[in-house]
């Protein structure tokens, strides 16, 4: 089975992606709000689950954070709360994802000195202010940081610290500016 995990999760993601391909709508901060509010009396835990789950399609957590605010606007510090622990999920399974799929042996195999220079770089005094700088910037994925981290052996609880901080700002921001939105429309 591990064998065509690769294979099981490509497949995946490409369904997945031909989806929203196909209906670019889903992903609309509106409509995952939506979607979450049928829920019903279990739309938090669902929008719980949906946060720590959506890495695994390598969507962004943007959507997932607007929507969680617009739904749950009396909520904020809960949907904060959820946004971190689905970044912090995210960035841990993206992280090990290299190991995982055997990706990491075949890059070394493949590129001996670009990954024995990422690793040097990813394993120095800075490495953490790059990872920490990048979780902050908004308009770069977050997972891909993590994907170097992990396929450099960056320490699993410093990448984990440094994104955690990097993207708290940007995640408050979106939280508080989505309940704001949230209470209008809702209004």
């Amino acid at each position: 089975m591990l064998k065509h995990l690769n294979l099981i999760w490509f497949g995946v993601v490409a369904v997945a992606t031909l989806v929203v391909i196909l209906n670019p709508g889903l992903l609309d901060r509106e409509a995952l709000a939506d979607f979450v509010a049928r829920f019903g009396t279990v739309a938090f835990i669902v929008y719980v689950l949906l946060c720590l789950t959506r890495s695994l399609l390598l969507i962004p957590s943007t959507p997932f954070i607007f929507a969680g605010a617009i739904a749950f606007p009396d909520w904020p510090f809960a949907v904060l709360a959820a946004s971190m622990a689905g970044v912090l999920s995210g960035s841990l399974l993206i992280y090990s994802f290299p190991g995982i799929g055997g990706y990491d042996e075949r890059l070394k195999a493949r590129y001996p000195k670009q990954i024995n220079s990422i690793r040097e770089r990813m394993q120095s005094r800075g490495a953490w202010w790059v990872t920490m700088g990048w979780a902050a910037f908004p308009l770069v994925p977050t997972d891909l940081i993590c994907y170097v981290a992990g396929l450099a052996k960056m320490p699993v609880v410093k990448m984990a610290i440094a994104v955690q901080i990097g993207s708290f700002p940007f995640m408050a921001i979106y939280v508080f500016t989505g309940a704001e939105l949230g209470t209008i429309l809702l209004s």
